[in-house]
């Protein structure tokens, strides 16, 4: 029988055993009919970056009896790295058939440290650090003029990525050639390079760090001269990993789109016919419209009153001049009277703004004009959640004269 166990989403429900509702499904966003895909970094891509920068820009050769060789480089097994590390002449590579591999460069990563003196995301359960990208063009916002047309903004995707781990990767080296000549122009090359950022171009760059060449020449009787130089390399990087615990524990989804918004503008049809009222009567069970008749506006036109359109259309901001601790603040202003026909200015007619922050209408206890030039706004701390202080910026937005 199959497990219908529900598999946890989150490492809240992994800790605790609890759904988490922080999560719901709209960060659930489909992400493999994307061409832009999910940022990871990973310790092949640095690995890959010393290999790429050694045999692309460095480029390491020796000149033997009249023709240039190419030094190649190789990344370093744990069987032949244990050899390499034993004194004498079993110390070199060898390929198939037992023969010498020189001159060659060898290295292998040693060792991994996390750099905790940059930036990290905070908290690995519930990430609050990231960078997000825009993606201007997509399948819900296309490249076309139909926007213009009807006045909307396009939806724009975002995707969003965790801030990296910084970490110091270290790296032993060996160099093998046959004569001190080519060690010191390979050292050369290297030294020169020390310091740079290495990877490729328009891909991860990492900057490294050389400290210390140490030379060894052993000259043994009955085999080879052996020249070999080892020194340590540190690569400053950073990963993104894929791992299963990221996935369980971001804060919102890796691709999230913003919201669209219809821009509209308030007009005034002066045509008679669109302001019309109708005569409805019960007769019979049924229902009898008569003819419509058009609604004269007060100053005895087909059309809107301007007074009420201006009231209408009314939006002032106003800054409280004075805050009362620990609910009230004072404005000075006055209600714009409404016109005949509409219900009179009250605290419905404004929005409040308290330090950039909007404020629920549940949270607005009262707002009255006092008559005198002033209106005072007194605000229910226990819904708002904090009480006034002298130094908030409380902004109300609506019909004031």
């Amino acid at each position: 029988m199959p497990n219908k166990k529900t598999l946890p989403k989150s490492q809240y429900e992994l800790s605790t055993g609890e759904v988490d509702k922080r999560f719901t499904r709209a960060n659930e966003v489909r992400r493999d009919d994307d061409k832009l895909k999910e940022l990871t970094i990973g310790l092949y891509d640095i690995d890959y970056c010393i290999k790429w920068y050694f045999d692309n820009v460095i480029k390491p050769e020796v000149n033997e009896f009249g023709s240039t060789l190419k030094v190649p480089v190789v990344h370093g097994s744990a069987e032949k790295w244990k050899n390499t590390q034993v004194d004498g002449y079993e110390g070199f590579h060898r390929d198939k058939n037992g023969k010498i591999q020189s001159p060659l460069i060898s290295f292998k990563r040693m060792s991994i440290t996390k750099n905790k003196t940059l930036s990290s995301k905070v908290d690995a359960n519930f990430p609050q650090i990231y960078h997000s990208q825009a993606i201007k063009y997509n399948h819900q916002n296309p490249h076309d003029q139909f926007s213009v047309l009807t006045n909307s903004k396009p939806i724009k995707a975002y995707i969003t990525t965790i801030i990296p781990d910084f970490v110091d990767v270290t790296y032993d080296v060996v160099i093998w050639t046959d004569f001190v000549e080519h060690m010191n122009g390979i050292v050369e090359s290297i030294l020169y390079s020390e310091g740079s950022y290495w990877g490729e171009p328009n891909k991860f760059k990492f900057r490294t760090k050389i400290d210390t060449f140490n030379h060894q020449t052993d000259l043994v009787q009955d085999q080879d001269r052996l020249v070999r130089t080892t020194f340590t390399i540190t690569i400053m990087g950073y990963l993104v990993s894929d791992v299963l615990v990221k996935n369980l524990s971001k804060k919102q989804s890796s691709k999230v789109f913003d919201t669209r918004q219809l821009v509209i503008d308030t007009s005034v049809d002066s045509d008679p016919s669109v302001y019309q009222q109708a005569d409805i009567a019960i007769m019979g069970g049924g229902v009898v419209v008569n003819e419509p008749t058009p609604i004269q506006s007060p100053t005895g036109g087909s059309g809107m009153d301007p007074l009420l359109s201006a009231y209408l259309n009314t939006n002032i901001a106003i800054q409280a001049t004075s805050i009362s601790i620990p609910d009230t603040a004072i404005f000075t202003a006055t209600f714009l009277a409404a016109p005949v026909g509409l219900p009179p200015t009250s605290i419905a007619s404004f929005i409040f703004f308290i330090s950039g922050q909007y404020v629920e209408p549940a949270a607005l206890e009262s707002f009255v004009d006092n008559g005198d030039g002033t209106c005072t706004l007194t605000i229910d701390v226990a819904e708002l959640g904090f009480t006034l202080v002298t130094a908030d910026e409380i902004v109300a937005i609506g019909r004031f004269t």
